[in-house]
């Protein structure tokens, strides 16, 4: 396969992903903002770019540019607020409409939603209260009306697999959302979905992805400190549970798709 495609950043997603799509007989372009983990994706035989982005400028060789396809993976930081995220992606959208760029696959989140009940498509178009997700929203639609190249938006959920499960330090504060439906993705699963946009194209659409089984997060906790020999305190029998589904009909019926983690209890 000749297509060109250059990921922004490779983290705990992005490195695997650069790796799966070496694997795959693309030529890919990976970015990280130090040289120590530039260096990292050299040693594994990616061509490897260090990238500095800041509401003022970015700062990155041209030739990471050049490719057909960008996969933008650049999580809003809570500690800078949302309008420096805000204005760093409009100078990249910008940046990206002058160059040869074709297609842009946008990691966005789930956060984009309010915390309403119930189940949740990609047409409720309710604002979070959370600045993240509100400068989640308002990048997507920057994107998303850039004529000069297509863009594709994944809104994931909670990203779970290999390190990111429940340790022993977490026990020590348990976040107040136990009695919350769980939406989740594995990590094998993003990568599955992004590498199935390279190959089937799907221009201003927008995607829910999280797996299709929504258990309680208090069965998660309870199945982890299982495994862990620890015991979490039972649930209060007059908890009410509260929260939002995300549905992802719309990704399996497009894209053809099945889960690999369909259930994320599957883990345990």
């Amino acid at each position: 396969m000749d297509k060109r495609i250059s990921v922004l950043s490779c983290g705990w997603l992005g490195f695997p992903l650069a790796i799966e799509l070496q694997k795959n007989g693309f030529l890919v372009k990976g970015a990280r903002t130090s040289v120590e983990r530039v260096t990292e994706l050299q040693q594994v035989g990616i061509n490897a770019y260090q990238v500095l982005l800041s509401p003022e400028q970015i700062i990155a060789p041209a030739e990471f540019w050049e490719s057909d396809i960008v996969v933008i993976n650049l999580p809003p930081r809570i500690q800078r607020g949302k309008e420096a995220h805000i204005a760093e992606m409009q100078l990249l959208n910008k940046l990206l409409a002058d160059s040869a760029v074709a297609q842009v696959i946008f990691i966005s989140s789930t956060s984009v939603y309010a915390a309403n009940e119930g189940i949740v498509t990609e047409e409720d178009t309710e604002l979070p209260a959370t600045p993240n997700g509100q400068a989640l929203r308002e990048v997507e639609s920057t994107f998303l009306q850039n004529r000069k190249f297509a863009t594709t938006v994944l809104r994931f959920g909670g990203l779970i697999g290999y390190n990111r499960l429940p340790d022993a330090r977490r026990f020590g504060a348990l976040p107040d959302t136990l009695a919350q439906p769980m939406n989740v993705i594995h990590r094998d699963d993003c990568i599955a979905i992004i590498s199935a946009l390279i190959l089937n194209p799907q221009p201003g659409e927008i995607f829910n992805a999280c797996a299709g089984e929504h258990p309680l997060r208090y069965t998660w906790y309870e199945k982890a400190a299982i495994k862990l020999g620890l015991t979490l305190p039972p649930l209060a029998p007059e908890t009410p549970v509260k929260g939002k589904i995300i549905d992802s009909g719309k990704l399996l019926r497009q894209l053809s798709y099945s889960f690999k983690y369909n259930d994320p209890m599957q883990l345990f």
